[in-house]
């Protein structure tokens, strides 16, 4: 029995101590030893750009543009980040027009923009190329959840990098039009341009000299129109604006823009005409309008050889494009012979480099179409007249060329 009660009373005596151990161990909570997290204080005085400063944006610039503010009042240790707001003359920083960090994620009392950030920035803000922009900003200061934005604003001027506002997508096709062109200036009836990559377009048309034209398209439901300036610069004509382009010399021209670059270039083109290898036979197109050359009721003809007895018929397509004499083929060095059932893209046709071996990337005839005579004097004429037709628009997306039956056959 006492051996059982000094065993309770050692339990005791021990759940005491640990007890004690434990109030001195864990004290509680004491504010005092904890620093208060105190909100921020708005920022209330901006000290660069934020008095109507103007900047000339350029891509070439080394010099960053640099928005800076008084440090909102530190508490301790609390450490406060910041945001900058900005948006245009109207807005009420609700919705601005970009929202972001101050440089050093945040820690910093400034923030840096090369020009290409400027640029972009205006681009959001609807600002028009190669005109002047006014940019408003706010500092938001944050610690956790708590944020002071400043009362104050700043603002600065920012004029647009040189540029084309409206580019047309893949959707959206260019034409030319105007008095100077095929079309008199009825955008009705206004020749498209063959998209040749992002931002490129070409066109091969007639041109009146010193009359006017221009380039068109719609944009996002916007009917957008191009010229080019007096330093030979591609931009977009803005709404008040009515600048056209003309040419000193009359003529038939390959007309290649960059909307990208800002580019224009013209090539003057001369005689047209389909080329026999073998025995040098030509046939010359004559210009049929819209981009398209071709030729009536031609009697095919194809030259006997000893590595060809029934007739070498590679053939190509020539055309002098300022002075200079090209060749279009094949897109394959080494074609065989098509038949009425060999799909279209057969006939398409490339501008060949001009060192190019002149029997590769030739086409061959149809056989099947042309239904060959006999051999006249190592000559051999095809019995069914053709219409051919060379088509150096967009109507089939790409440059190519037809041959069909003249209907002269049916007499």
């Amino acid at each position: 029995m006492i051996t059982k009660n000094l065993i309770k009373f050692a339990l005791l005596f021990c759940l005491i101590g640990l007890t004690a151990c434990d109030n001195k161990l864990n004290p509680g909570f004491d504010p005092d030893d904890y620093e208060p997290i105190v909100p921020p204080e708005p920022v209330r005085t901006m000290d660069a750009m934020a008095s109507g400063e103007r900047v000339v944006l350029s891509g070439a610039s080394l010099t960053d543009i640099t928005l800076k503010w008084t440090p909102t009042e530190a508490h301790g240790n609390t450490v406060y980040r910041y945001e900058v707001l900005i948006d245009t003359i109207g807005g009420d920083f609700t919705k601005p027009v970009e929202t972001v960090f101050s440089d050093n994620n945040g820690l910093e009392p400034q923030l840096t923009l090369t020009h290409y950030q400027a640029n972009t920035i205006g681009k959001l803000a609807k600002f028009r190329c190669n005109t002047n922009g006014t940019l408003r900003w706010k500092v938001r200061a944050y610690c956790g959840l708590d944020q002071a934005l400043s009362s104050l604003e700043g603002y600065f001027v920012i004029f647009m990098m040189d540029g084309i506002d409206d580019l047309p997508t893949e959707t959206e096709p260019v034409y030319i039009t105007g008095v100077g062109t095929e079309d008199n200036g009825d955008e009705a009836e206004a020749q498209q341009m063959l998209r040749q990559n992002d931002g490129i377009y070409q066109t091969f048309t007639q041109l009146k000299a010193e009359q006017p034209f221009v380039f068109m398209s719609t944009v996002g439901g916007r009917k957008c129109y191009y010229y080019v300036d007096d330093n030979g610069v591609l931009r977009e004509r803005n709404n008040d604006e009515d600048y056209t382009i003309t040419v000193p010399k009359s003529g038939i021209y390959r007309i290649t823009i960059n909307m990208g670059e800002q580019t224009i270039s013209y090539d003057e083109i001369g005689e047209v005409y389909l080329y026999n290898h073998s025995g040098g036979y030509k046939k010359t197109f004559d210009y049929l309008g819209q981009g398209k050359w071709g030729v009536k009721n031609y009697t095919a003809q194809k030259k006997k050889e000893d590595w060809a007895g029934s007739g070498e018929t590679r053939h190509s397509f020539k055309m002098e494009i300022n002075g200079t004499t090209y060749r279009w083929g094949h897109k394959d060095r080494d074609k065989g012979q098509p038949n009425l059932s060999t799909d279209k893209s057969y006939y398409n046709l490339y501008q060949l480099a001009l060192c190019t071996d002149p029997w590769d990337y030739s086409f061959r005839f149809c056989d099947e179409l042309l239904q060959w005579g006999e051999i006249q004097g190592n000559i051999f004429y095809a019995t069914v007249k053709t219409d051919v037709t060379l088509y150096f628009n967009a109507e089939f997306g790409t440059y190519t060329h037809r041959w069909v039956a003249s209907e002269t056959n049916k007499d």
